[in-house]
């Protein structure tokens, strides 16, 4: 086993071997070039023989060194032999922080903390779509049946199109991304795709991406904005026009989104995070990740008190939002939904 450090630099095997590794789009290089600044970028490497096992990209910034990698998986031994190089390569650096991680990290000779932050919800495809199809539950397959045959029936003006890359316009993306405002609203929810994260999803979309969407009498009726890794993709946005709620118009873009997938050699698909039930009944499994911050030593805290409490408060905010999230439909969790939107309203007015 060997590692190596490349300050200030990306090998040009990066992309192909982050792809490999990890296929998740967060960890990739289209996700780095389009969503994260690009200076004083470095790269750590460990090597097993000839082939790396691990590669994470990294930035120093304020003394903290900042994994861009996000939804992977890393053991205790490869993330303290990673702690151990960067510490001794960048002696400025007081902490290291991952921002989703999967690990079974439990002890380290460093200071530490680990909290719950976001999770993915992951479908292991099958090569051809009608396996897909015969392994989902009876209940919802007679569902997306049936809600085919209605939709087909009452609008035979419906269309299912999968536009890619440079083809994807400005409008495609923000007329998915008001779809689902309006669906949020509606739940009188936050809703928190703001001007600047519309414009990282077109960037996105645009790099490595597709959109799917259904019309009908031309006008659009649901839609996914996508990103694929290798055999990966990725759902950033899903939504539907309220509408056509009778008609289930939102698992049916994911289900025929997922079916084109598949067709398209796509072996793993992300779903984001969330809580809906739906994205069980389509597969999906639930894979928690981990915030984890590890400091060079303990008499480097009281240096850096900020950054520990921070920490600590995103890891109780956290068990808070699934806490309300599992009681979603209480008068105590729709009190706490308003008053968020009421001050981010109030907010946006002061701007």
């Amino acid at each position: 086993m060997t590692v190596s450090c490349h300050v200030d630099a990306i090998p040009p095997f990066t992309e192909a071997e982050l792809t490999r590794l990890y296929g998740h789009a967060y960890s990739s290089l289209a996700f780095f070039r389009t969503c994260q600044p690009t200076d004083n970028v470095s790269t750590y490497v460990a090597w097993q023989e000839d082939k790396p096992i691990v590669l994470l990209v990294f930035r120093l910034e304020n003394g903290t060194i900042h994994v861009l990698n996000e939804f992977i998986a890393l053991d205790a031994v490869e993330v303290l032999r990673f702690a151990h190089t960067v510490f001794r390569a960048f002696t400025s650096a007081t902490a290291i922080r991952f921002p989703a991680l999967q690990t079974d990290v439990e002890a380290l000779p460093y200071p530490y903390q680990k909290h719950n932050a976001k999770e993915d919800w992951v479908i292991t495809l099958p090569v051809r779509p009608d396996d897909y199809l015969a392994r989902l539950g009876r209940a919802t397959r007679d569902k997306i049946k049936r809600y085919r045959r209605k939709a087909a029936r009452d609008f035979p003006s419906l269309t299912h199109a999968i536009v890619e890359r440079d083809a994807i316009s400005e409008d495609m993306v923000r007329g998915i991304i008001r779809l689902s405002e309006a669906r949020i609203s509606a739940k009188k929810k936050r809703f928190g795709i703001g001007e600047a994260e519309t414009q990282r999803i077109l960037r996105l979309a645009r790099e490595c991406g597709f959109v799917s969407v259904l019309h009908i009498d031309g006008q659009l009726a649901a839609g996914m904005i996508c990103c694929r890794n290798g055999t990966h993709c990725l759902t950033e946005v899903i939504a539907h026009d309220p509408a056509y709620n009778d008609y289930r118009l939102g698992m049916l873009c994911y289900y025929m989104t997922i079916c084109e997938s598949i067709a398209r050699g796509v072996r793993t698909f992300h779903m984001g995070g969330g809580r809906e039930e739906y994205k069980a009944h389509l597969l999906g499994v639930r894979q928690d990740m981990d915030c984890l911050e590890i400091y060079r030593s303990w008499k480097h805290l009281p240096l850096i008190p900020h950054r520990a409490a921070r920490t600590a408060l995103e890891g109780r905010l956290r068990r808070v939002k699934i806490w309300l999230l599992a009681r979603e439909k209480s008068a105590l969790t729709r009190g706490v939904f308003r008053a968020l939107m009421l001050l981010d309203r109030l907010r946006r007015r002061k701007r």
